[in-house]
């Protein structure tokens, strides 16, 4: 039996109160504050989580499986990797009170391109820089 139901890990334009988050939210059934390991840079319009030693804030997404057909088509997630802007990655989810949750979120799928940008960095902890979108 397919699966009916994912966790997503959100930290930009899918945010609640952000412009692509009216696409999917009648198909978000829960959101959680979260934090995953990355790095986040200013894009301009939005941001790009890269792989790094860092912490990123966001939201978990509790979603139907359809919520994710269309966060892969906004963020530009082909099979064809080559293709794509974002790439479509499990992540362990932190969500402070001691639970952790596995989610898919979106890597920018060539940081190579974008390694001169600004990071989205808002504090520290225990030497760990914090990044968020918008800056807080």
């Amino acid at each position: 039996m397919p699966e009916r139901s994912a966790s997503l890990f959100v930290y930009g334009t899918l945010l609640p109160g952000h412009g692509n988050h009216a696409r999917i939210v009648e198909h978000v059934r829960q959101i959680r504050p979260g934090t995953t390991q990355g790095i986040l840079l200013d894009l301009g319009a939005f941001p790009a989580l890269v792989h790094g030693n860092g912490i990123v804030k966001g939201m978990l997404l509790d979603v139907d499986t359809e919520a994710i057909r269309i966060t892969d088509y906004i963020e530009g997630c082909h099979a064809d990797r080559t293709r794509s802007l974002y790439v479509r990655e499990k992540v362990e989810v932190d969500l402070g009170d001691g639970d952790n949750v596995t989610a898919w979120t979106y890597f920018f799928a060539n940081p190579d391109r974008i390694k001169g940008y600004p990071r989205l960095t808002v504090g520290e902890v225990d030497g760990l820089t914090i990044f968020a979108w918008p800056s807080e």
